[in-house]
């Protein structure tokens, strides 16, 4: 969850040529400006790149577009929640932008910033279908689906799962270890992690934290994976990484096992994605078209049967071996709270202490 923008011509630039290619491949029967209509015109998403991107479009993106043929998606895509971020921000005056996917800790600051629309149920019907817990308190755009923070390992170097975090400050692997810094949340949330295992409020200061994430930093090999975390261990660049419990279980699979992904005993943190309406949003009737439909049973399961991501929806069935391997949402799962709040606010001091303390290299 990064990317900074250098200069304001230059992002004034960048988003007047996304507009020109939007507009360009949007098709439908939109007139410019008309705000079109529930069944008929284009949404402008922006959500994950990558084999995300893939899942989801396979999964969700085109049979919504075989059940309203006359909506076209237009996909924009982002390594990370905070691009999406960035790059609403710089629309903010003149959206581009109907609906974005991203981490929730992220679309709270959307939120504050004014950048989304309150969705309700008369607009989006199968909002319903979505409990108390994984709806926003004000109203803003609910949980579309959760996974949770894992670690990677390579299986022939551990046979058996490893049970604890503190294998990441294990000697014996040192070099071998991928850590994903802030602003991504990997980071963020062993931050926390690594807080609670020190016996500290995090939301009350992260010293203790620090300290033993500096202990840990000379046996990093990258801050920074590439191409990703998950590559680096099948590939045996790394041995052991954090990465999120979803994409584990998929690329485990693609791998014929060759990684594998477990939740340590300490605990870990949800990874929570948000569906937002953008504000004041080109194409807002088609776009709560497509809200509604993410949110209904049929899109989340097969999302969840694609990549394994759990559904946030109650009227949901997923067959048992994706149940299996989904994030539990029952509280049986060793959860670490992350005040999404308090991160939204905390997010840009946690990445600077990264950089000056604890990434030396």
């Amino acid at each position: 969850m990064r990317a900074t923008i250098k200069g304001k011509m230059a992002a004034v630039a960048a988003l007047s040529a996304a507009v020109l290619v939007l507009s360009g491949c949007g098709g439908g029967s939109e007139a410019a400006g008309s705000g079109g209509s529930a069944t008929s015109g284009e949404v402008n998403l922006i959500a994950y790149s990558g084999v995300w991107q893939d899942q989801y479009t396979a999964a969700v993106i085109e049979p919504f577009q075989a059940k309203y043929p006359d909506i076209k998606i237009n996909y924009a895509s982002k390594r990370s929640s905070a691009e999406m971020l960035s790059a609403l921000q710089g629309q903010k005056n003149n959206p581009a932008t109907d609906v974005a996917i991203m981490d929730n800790s992220v679309s709270t600051t959307g939120n504050k910033q004014g950048l989304f629309e309150k969705v309700d149920e008369e607009s989006v019907p199968n909002l319903a279908n979505v409990p108390e817990k994984f709806r926003d308190k004000e109203g803003y755009g609910p949980v579309a689906m959760l996974d949770a923070v894992g670690l990677v390992y390579d299986t022939a170097t551990f046979p058996e799962a490893p049970d604890s975090w503190k294998v990441l400050w294990d000697p014996a692997y040192a070099g071998k270890i991928n850590v994903n810094a802030p602003p991504s949340l990997l980071g963020l949330s062993l931050t926390a992690i690594t807080s609670k295992m020190e016996g500290e409020d995090y939301t009350q200061g992260i010293d203790s934290a620090v300290t033993r994430l500096k202990e840990m930093a000379p046996g990093v090999q990258t801050f920074a994976p590439n191409p990703d975390e998950y590559q680096n261990v099948i590939t045996g660049q790394t041995v052991l990484g954090l990465g999120q419990n979803a994409r584990g279980q998929f690329y485990s699979d693609q791998s014929n096992k060759k990684m594998g992904v477990t939740f340590p005993k300490e605990g870990t943190v949800y990874q929570i994605n948000t569906i937002n309406l953008v504000k004041d949003a080109p194409h807002s009737e088609a776009a709560k078209t497509f809200v509604d439909y993410a949110l209904s049973a049929e899109a989340q399961t097969a999302f969840a049967k694609a990549l394994f991501y759990a559904p946030s929806v109650t009227n949901a069935e997923l067959p048992a071996d994706v149940k299996d391997r989904v994030v539990p949402t029952d509280g049986s799962l060793n959860i670490v709270p992350l005040d999404v709040e308090f991160l939204s606010s905390a997010r840009d001091k946690w990445t600077d202490t990264w950089k000056r303390q604890i990434i030396t290299n």
